[in-house]
């Protein structure tokens, strides 16, 4: 049997009160990627450091919900909806403001 996942979406909640989500998985990050620029398809800008809230850093939760086709033994077909969840800290040091 072979089946094959492919990531339709992926719900972001970033652990700042905002919740993104984006279509397919995303752009892949590589090492030749400006950090300062942002993602072509799908983002976050944080609005405040992470200093002050709890382990100084922003809980973020990824659920990613998958297709899923499947063929063997002369069939084919498709699981339901498959949805995973993994979750992560992440550091906020700098903030910056422009004024005009």
């Amino acid at each position: 049997m072979t089946a094959v996942a492919r990531p339709t979406e992926v719900v972001w909640t970033l652990g700042d009160g905002t919740a993104v989500t984006c279509a397919g998985p995303g752009t892949p990050y590589t090492t030749q990627a400006d950090a300062r620029r942002t993602s072509p398809d799908c983002g976050h800008t944080y609005r405040a450091a992470s200093v002050g809230r709890p382990h100084q850093t922003y809980g973020v939760v990824a659920t990613v919900h998958w297709a899923v086709t499947w063929t063997g033994g002369g069939d084919s077909g498709t699981f339901p909806d498959l949805t995973t969840t993994s979750n992560a800290g992440f550091r906020v040091v700098e903030s910056q403001a422009l004024n005009k």
